[in-house]
């Protein structure tokens, strides 16, 4: 999840360029709202390879664009429009609901009324990821789980894991969103970040490689989506053994 960090109005009128960078990185927020709902589109028309790719070009906007919100500086140049509160709707439709609205459609839960009751499950819980004022840590680790339902959806999905364990999974996660337990954001925090970067991009490519081959999972794809994902797991534990990053 990008962030787009406050900033306070400038009193100086900011010169057209400013101006025209500054909207066009809110354009590329808005366009979060365009992949949903093709994403939204293409699961309900049952394509579920479509849906993923939509969702994998919202994942990189949303990568970005908080970058170069801050490079740009929009809150000084366009300070009457709040481009947190695009970013975080954005987020929620992509991270959170159109996630777990997948998972209760196409995933095995169960019988009826369970897919539902998890869905319903995953959506409130984030609530207390989006509304927490202490969801970042000083050295930008999510504390908690950051409600990123969509990276527990491809899982789960890719590994065509049981209904049990879907159910379990689901549980957990809801409840360790309220557990200062720390996560990595890739992007953002310093300490291993190079590692970070090079383990989010093998696990992107994992992912999207085991979409198109699916339901066919090769070893040595199953070994690099394990490699790349188990580091966030372990770098995050890393920070909430030892404390803040220096």
């Amino acid at each position: 999840m990008s962030e787009q960090t406050q900033q306070p109005p400038s009193t100086t009128a900011p010169g057209l360029g400013r101006t025209v960078a500054a909207w066009a990185v809110h354009a590329l927020t808005i366009s979060g709202l365009v992949w949903a709902a093709l994403a939204l589109q293409a699961l309900l028309n049952d394509d579920i390879p479509l849906m993923w790719l939509w969702f994998a070009i919202a994942l990189v906007v949303d990568g970005v664009d908080g970058t170069l919100a801050r490079k740009v500086g929009v809150r000084e140049v366009i300070p009457w429009f709040d481009g947190a509160v695009v970013d975080n709707l954005v987020d929620y439709l992509t991270w959170t609901f159109l996630p777990a609205l997948f998972m209760s459609m196409v995933l095995p839960f169960g019988p009826a009324p369970v897919p539902l009751l998890m869905m319903i499950l995953m959506i409130v819980s984030s609530v207390f990821c989006y509304a927490n004022d202490g969801e970042k840590s000083n050295d930008n680790y999510f504390v908690g789980f950051p409600a990123a339902w969509n990276c527990v959806a491809i899982v789960m999905y890719v590994l065509q894991t049981p209904a049990w364990a879907n159910i379990v999974t689901t549980i957990a996660l809801a409840a360790l969103t309220l557990v200062p337990i720390h996560y990595t954001h890739p992007a953002r925090v310093k300490r291993f970040r190079a590692i970070n970067i090079v383990s989010v991009v093998l696990w992107i490519f994992a992912c999207g490689a085991l979409v198109v081959l699916y339901p066919v999972q090769p070893l040595w794809l199953l070994i690099v989506f394990w490699v790349g994902g188990g580091w966030f797991m372990i770098s995050g534990f890393i920070r909430t053994a030892t404390g803040e990053d220096k």
